[in-house]
């Protein structure tokens, strides 16, 4: 069943988030800057490569267009043999440009992930101890799998085919203009349809993203640590108490995926509406204005060919902008180590000694929640001394 309504338990909310930080939308953003600026040139290179590919598979409709004028004049020799060499070469040169887009978006792709990865392990190992063990294993585990997992879909696809699709509309967009100007009025009267139907969906994905992902990472916590301290839980008899939980977690966050695909169910009928929207104008306008004279058959065919085509980029750009979403959620999750201060530390305080002497020491991960109490604890030199976290560390 599809959830109208999100949940009423936020397990990203402040008030009841445990975890590491998620990053603000200002530090992503700056981030990806920094991430395509360190990556310019392949960008560059990609965008180009896409721009001479689409501009190949432009050329049928103008051919066909020309077919078209010529049988509306009359003519007798319609040179057809030319007309399917310059379709084959082409469709030739489509092909391998296709090609290099997607190489070029792998690579580009691949190597964003690896400096992504670098970047969160660098900054990860270098959190002061009590951050990480506040965070628990589950939160952890997630971040490093799951969000890295969904990144790296987005790296390699999302990204090169959002490049990809805003070139293709630009482009398809500009030939419309230049071969039936009137004809730009079909995705002007469509826009509002869209922009009404996108607006509804982007002001309320974002945050219900973010909540779906942190209840996947409660539901691993939960998981996590029952496995890692299934010993304990036998001991003490804790299974149902730690079923229930898991079963709670998992409730919580299968509600926050019912509810992002009931946002998808709204958006995804209003971008095929719209695609029908501006084939039907292009189709009554572009008759209507044949028949006046004003525009002739082949401008039309050129015309309603490109704003055919021009459907696939917009379809592109706004598949792979939803995947986007949920690739935002997991950077941000990502980045959000970077929000963490390092501790300072008391520079005055100077170690005396080899011995290690404690006297009445209490210790917390939060602040009010003690774990150890009045310890008091000599260790000598030469001794071995673990200290073990919750996460296991």
């Amino acid at each position: 069943m599809i959830g109208l309504a999100p949940p009423s338990y936020d397990p990203g909310a402040p008030t009841t988030a445990t975890t590491l930080p998620v990053a603000a939308t200002a530090t992503v953003r700056a981030y990806v800057r920094d991430l395509l600026r360190r990556h310019r040139k392949a960008f560059a290179l990609l965008v180009g490569v896409n721009a001479a590919a689409v501009i190949a598979s432009m050329v049928a409709p103008y051919l066909l267009g020309s077919v078209v004028d010529d049988l509306a004049a009359g003519a007798r020799d319609l040179h057809l043999e030319r007309t399917v060499a310059l379709f084959a070469v082409a469709l030739l040169v489509q092909a391998v440009f296709v090609r290099l887009v997607r190489l070029r978006g792998a690579v580009l792709g691949e190597e964003m992930l690896a400096d992504l990865r670098e970047d969160f392990l660098v900054r990860a190992v270098g959190l002061p101890p009590g951050v990480l063990e506040r965070a628990g294993t589950g939160d952890l585990l997630s971040r490093i799998t799951t969000d890295v997992d969904r990144l790296a879909n987005a790296m390699r696809e999302a990204v090169p085919q959002l490049a990809v699709g805003v070139v293709w509309a630009g482009l398809l967009l500009g030939g419309l203009v230049m071969t039936a100007p009137p004809l730009v009025l079909a995705p002007l009267l469509a826009a509002p349809l869209l922009v009404v139907g996108c607006r509804w969906y982007f002001r309320r994905a974002p945050s219900a993203y973010r909540s779906e992902a942190a209840g996947y990472a409660a539901v691993a916590a939960a998981l996590a640590e029952t496995v890692d301290a299934g010993r304990t839980v036998e001991a003490h008899r804790l299974g149902a108490r730690r079923v229930a939980l898991s079963d709670r977690r998992v409730g919580q966050w299968v509600g926050w995926e019912r509810y992002t695909l009931f946002l998808r169910s709204v958006l995804f009928p209003v971008v095929d509406l719209t695609h029908v929207v501006v084939l039907c104008v292009v189709l009554l306008l572009g008759g209507t204005f044949v028949l006046r004279g004003w525009m002739d058959v082949g401008q039309l065919t050129t015309g309603a060919l490109l704003a055919q085509m021009l459907v696939e980029p917009i379809g592109i750009v706004l598949r792979w902008y939803d995947e986007l979403q949920v690739a935002q959620v997991s950077l941000a999750r990502l980045v959000g180590v970077r929000d963490v201060e390092p501790e300072a530390g008391d520079g005055t305080v100077r170690p005396e000694g080899r011995t290690v002497r404690a006297d009445g020491v209490r210790f917390g991960y939060r602040e009010g929640v003690d774990v150890l109490h009045e310890v008091t604890l000599t260790v000598a030199p030469g001794t071995r001394l673990a200290l073990v976290g919750p996460s296991g560390a």
